[in-house]
């Protein structure tokens, strides 16, 4: 099944011979003419086709026909474990929308300020129910590729030692750095491989106490520590309290 949703995808998008679209050892850029835009458009719908979501480090290594059998079939085998974590997931976060809702407004309302357009990529760091992704298209109406990243939807769970696969337009990282033992060094990753920008939100830790938040934050920041980083912030109202969360570009 996966050999053929692969090679009538390439069909569509590359126009070259079935013959050629289904041998495992065509490249696909030098054989099949792809660009890095046309293996973006073939990801995509192979993501729609199988009901799952390859890694976007994944993409970045992709070179032959070969290759994206294989990342579809590793993607579509590991759909049912991710709908188990997304349930337990589920079962231990029980905050409604509406409570989250301030930090994926304010972080949208950031990047489409600093120039997020429907031509760029957006890889979501600890992504949680892509809830950013929604608020983007749905307000904003944004329509480039969002690309998350999550424990529950591709298997990414250690943004400590998360390496990008590649240079993208933009990053977002809403609600991580205080889950991290040194989140600068995720600030330094990210600043070096974004190509426009990235967005961060996290925890005032001036106004609420954010270890007792979660038993999984480990690092309280504050304004003045992510400014010495580089960053650009702005104090909201994310968590029931007077500018208890942060927002930083």
């Amino acid at each position: 099944m996966i050999a053929h949703l692969v090679t009538d995808t390439l069909v569509s998008i590359s126009r070259r011979p079935q013959t050629d679209c289904a041998e495992r050892d065509r490249h696909l850029f030098h054989d099949l003419g792809l660009d890095s835009l046309a293996l973006m458009e073939t990801v995509t719908a192979l993501e729609k086709l199988a009901h799952c979501t390859i890694p976007d480090e994944v993409t970045g290594q992709l070179a032959t026909v070969g290759d994206l059998h294989d990342a579809v079939g590793r993607c579509a085998s590991g759909a049912p474990s991710r709908i188990a974590q997304a349930e337990e997931y589920l079962r231990g976060h029980v905050s409604l929308h509406f409570e989250r809702a301030a930090r994926f407004r304010a972080a949208s309302e950031r990047l489409r300020v600093s120039g997020l357009d429907d031509a760029d990529i957006l890889v979501d760091l600890g992504a949680g129910f892509t809830e950013l992704d929604y608020f983007l298209r749905a307000e904003y109406g944004w329509r480039g590729r969002y690309v998350p990243l999550d424990a529950w939807i591709d298997g990414t769970f250690d943004f400590s030692t998360w390496q990008p696969a590649r240079p993208v337009g933009w990053y977002a990282a809403l609600e991580v750095l205080e889950h991290l033992a040194d989140p600068e060094v995720l600030i330094r990753r990210m600043k070096e491989s974004a190509l426009k920008g990235f967005v961060v939100t996290t925890p005032n830790s001036k106004t609420v106490d954010v270890l007792a938040q979660d038993p999984t934050h480990v690092t309280p920041l504050d304004e003045e520590t992510l400014q010495s980083w580089g960053l650009t912030t702005s104090l909201h109202n994310f968590y029931g309290q007077y500018q208890d969360g942060i927002c930083g570009l």
